[in-house]
């Protein structure tokens, strides 16, 4: 666990967004990645690797993978130059379009399938070529989120790399294996709506796993608890993610309803409803977590910035 700067601490225990803020914690867990990619090379080889580490700011999700993933004894010297290459400052999230099959991508589909308990089956494929209706929802949602959130919409393009698009038996998802990606059914992010809220709850996921690479915010994050998204147990650390994410989603919606009071990319929408349903969710999450959780010292501040969350929206915590 890296040790957190201190001007960036507050930042780290918060629920709140400071894009440059996130963007330099974000390069110090890249850097951390690629020392580690420096470290698994031959010594020959390693000085000239590890001058490109300071550089480095956001690492292709080939190389995330590699790192979590990969054989120490299968790291190619030349594939982690070209890893650091091309890590400098992240450019806006794009689409992915690339191969339906490269490994990282084959692994990292296959992970969150079996996180959703389906076994090692063949029942997800990954989609390049959309279909109109996600193109526009897609639009419809980045407009939204970019006009009413700008430093959700920049700690967005600034985490996540790749959304990549997909059929199968999940809704969307995260995982750390392959940091900066997306995943996301089509027909849930065919509606705008969904789609800007697909945004910022993946995005809030990535926000919350960046911050625990600096700290803990439970003590006993296995123990199982209610999940305010799912019907089955799952481990206090998804019912924090799920208070996180719905925090996000609440605060967003309310900045769209502010900004766009009436018409809009999202109009027609309903936003009040999904709004209540945010808030109703994170008081939920935060009960289970209030009544089983061990909250570090950061878990007890991010705790209560989660709390203003409700407060000022007239919800009790």
């Amino acid at each position: 666990m890296k040790a957190i700067p201190v001007d960036l601490a507050e930042q780290v225990r918060s629920i709140g967004i400071d894009a440059s803020r996130t963007e330099r914690l974000a390069a110090i867990y890249h850097r951390s990645l690629a020392r580690r990619a420096a470290g698994r090379v031959d010594a020959t080889e390693r000085r000239r690797i590890e001058d490109l580490v300071p550089r480095t700011r956001r690492l292709a999700p080939d190389a995330v993978h590699f790192l979590y993933k990969g054989s120490t004894a299968d790291t190619d010297p030349a594939e982690v130059v070209r890893w650091l290459d091309e890590a400098g400052a992240p450019q806006p999230t794009e689409v992915y379009s690339g191969p339906r099959n490269p490994l990282w991508l084959r692994d990292g589909l296959q992970e969150v399938l079996r996180s959703l308990d389906w076994g090692e089956e063949e029942v997800g494929s990954v989609v390049t070529d959309l279909p109109d209706d996600v193109r526009v929802s897609l639009r419809l949602a980045r407009q939204a989120l970019s006009a009413s959130w700008a430093d959700a919409w920049t700690e967005h393009n600034t985490l996540v790399q790749y959304l990549v698009f997909t059929r199968g038996p999940l809704r969307s998802a995260t995982i750390q294996s392959t940091y900066g990606v997306v995943y996301a059914e089509l027909d849930e992010a065919s509606d705008p709506l969904r789609m800007f809220e697909l945004l910022l709850h993946e995005s809030a996921h990535h926000a919350l796993a960046l911050r625990e690479q600096f700290t803990r915010f439970l003590d006993n994050p296995d123990a199982i608890g209610a999940h305010a998204l799912r019907p089955d147990a799952r481990p206090l650390r998804g019912v924090l993610h799920a208070a996180f994410v719905m925090c996000r989603l609440a605060e967003g919606l309310s900045r769209y309803l502010s900004v766009h009071p009436s018409g809009g990319p999202l109009d027609g929408c309903p936003l009040q409803e999904r709004r209540r349903f945010a808030l109703d969710s994170l008081r939920e999450a935060l009960n289970v977590l209030d009544s089983t959780a061990r909250w570090t010292g950061d878990g007890h501040t991010l705790r209560a910035s989660m709390g203003q969350c409700l407060a000022r929206e007239g919800v009790p915590s």
